[in-house]
């Protein structure tokens, strides 16, 4: 299935901009040295490359979809910057060039939609760290699937208008997503699946942190569980 962002792509970053970007960068941070060379996983817009990039790291990034990537190589453009972005998915990406740090935020592991995909994700993030270096990503937890189960929004944005409905079944999540703009109106459909941690952790990797919220622990109503491995 191709959990990519479609026309949506075009309406994420202000859908999105109430999304706490400086948290998940002071999360990285401790993990990061100058100039490290990280590839961000599901970039989405590039927002996050595009801040490690400013704080003076070498970043890039890669997305499944198309589109959103069209705007992330706009993105960059605007500021200014060189950021290397790559339409892949991130379960059988293969990029000629090692990383110090790989990063995958937002649930995006979650919209992977079988454990073998996560398995094969793993052998790639493997392949492409260099030794000693971090995978750091998160998962959704069964609390967050849960409180997302029946959740309804219904806002009117500046140019458009967006009615997102999210059903839970078993341990599938449905988004519905409909976009009424000054053109037309247009629905897309996406999905994320609940895995424990066990499914997204490797032999071949140290877990070195496994916490929710960015907290220092995991409880039992964190939305979040936020995993660092180090090759």
């Amino acid at each position: 299935m191709n959990n990519s962002y479609k026309r949506f792509a075009y309406f994420y970053d202000e859908v999105t901009q109430e999304l706490e970007y400086d948290l998940w960068l002071e999360f990285v941070e401790p993990y990061l040295k100058k100039n490290d060379k990280i590839l961000d996983l599901a970039c989405g817009t590039g927002t996050f490359a595009t801040m490690l990039k400013l704080k003076g790291y070498d970043s890039e990034g890669l997305d499944l979809s198309e589109e959103i990537i069209e705007i992330a190589n706009e993105k960059k453009k605007i500021n200014h910057l060189d950021i290397p972005f790559y339409v892949m998915d991130m379960s059988t990406f293969n990029i000629n060039k090692k990383y110090d740090v790989i990063t995958c935020f937002f649930d995006s592991v979650n919209f992977l939609d079988n454990k073998n995909k996560i398995k094969k994700m793993m052998d790639q993030v493997y392949r492409h760290l260099n030794t000693g270096g971090y995978f750091i990503f998160d998962i959704a937890s069964e609390y967050l699937f849960n409180e997302y189960d029946g959740n309804e929004i219904h806002k009117d944005y500046e140019t458009f208008y967006i009615d997102w409905v999210s059903k839970k079944d078993n341990n599938k999540l449905k988004h519905n997503i409909k976009i009424k703009d000054v053109d037309d109106v247009f629905e897309e459909n996406y999905y994320e699946y609940l895995y424990s941690i066990n499914d997204c952790l490797d032999k071949r990797f140290t877990v070195i942190k496994i916490s929710g919220d960015f907290n220092d622990d995991l409880d039992i109503n964190d939305e979040r569980i936020l995993i660092i491995l180090k090759k």
